[in-house]
């Protein structure tokens, strides 16, 4: 079944996974502040954990480990070592088992947004809808799918699994899904750098889910204004399944559609 967008007949919704369906950054948030505590109370500047951690080794963990939570555990032990060769100082077991903790504390299935499946399913049964979603473990990914009643929704062979959202993985799940015509398809998601920007470099519709305090990493420009802002899944949903004179119409194209969230402060993840 198709329904009708600002371009013609869509045909695929794909749609994010943390923080879209499920309730991802406040873990990654709570174990940031936890590891920067305890560091700016070991003595180091509070300035410097920050760009040590966010700008240099995090980033490196990104590359090497993926996103998701997995790679918190070496990032935080690797944010410590590293600001203790800074300063010249040996580093203290006790600490560096510290922040390992706190960084196993993050793994586990996030809890769903009120509504959010139910919307899924109000969505999977207008259109075709698939979820598309980054981690650097495919397999912790899906369980974690599993676990939110996703796959009560939408089908196993409707997910699609990989390491990290860019213009040619995008193009890649459209293909995967059969789809020829990007702006046959539409991407729901809450960041601008994996989910929007890919979307509309490619011709493709796009909805932002707007986050309170998205990642310092997702906190780039869209690449144009055409796109639709919400603050829930369920209200892009509610646009997805309008009629067809009002869903996604050019007066809401890069408006939100309701009201502002606050403004963003950098530092949580959306994996």
């Amino acid at each position: 079944m198709t329904i009708r967008g600002s371009s013609g007949d869509l045909r695929l919704v794909l749609v994010d996974f943390d923080d879209t369906l499920v309730d991802t950054a406040p873990r990654f948030q709570n174990a940031r502040r936890a590891l920067f505590d305890l560091l700016t109370a070991e003595g180091f500047d509070a300035g410097v954990v920050h760009r040590v951690h966010h700008d240099e080794v995090d980033r490196e963990m990104v590359d090497r480990y993926g996103f998701g939570p997995l790679r918190l555990e070496p990032s935080f032990r690797e944010t410590y070592l590293r600001l203790c060769a800074l300063e010249g100082w040996d580093p203290d077991p006790a600490v560096v088992a510290r922040c390992v903790a706190i960084a196993r504390d993050v793994i586990g299935p996030p809890p769903c947004y009120d509504g959010a499946i139910e919307a899924l399913a109000r969505l999977a049964a207008h259109v075709d809808t698939a979820i598309y979603t980054q981690a650097g473990d495919p397999d912790y990914q899906f369980d974690c799918i599993r676990k939110s009643g996703v796959l009560d929704v939408v089908p196993a062979d409707r997910i699609r699994i990989c390491r990290r959202k860019t213009v040619d993985e995008y193009r890649a799940t459209l293909a995967h899904f059969g789809v020829a015509d990007p702006g046959a398809a539409c991407m729901v998601g809450n960041s601008i750098r994996s989910d929007i920007n890919p979307a509309l470099t490619v011709g493709s519709r796009a909805i932002l889910v707007e986050v309170e305090d998205p990642w310092i990493f997702d906190v780039v420009e869209p690449v144009s204004g055409s796109f639709a802002r919400v603050r829930r899944f369920p209200e892009a949903v509610d646009l997805l399944v309008a009629p067809p004179e009002s869903s996604l119409r050019p007066d809401t194209v890069g408006h939100r559609v309701s009201p502002p969230v606050s403004s963003p402060r950098p530092g949580v993840e959306s994996a």
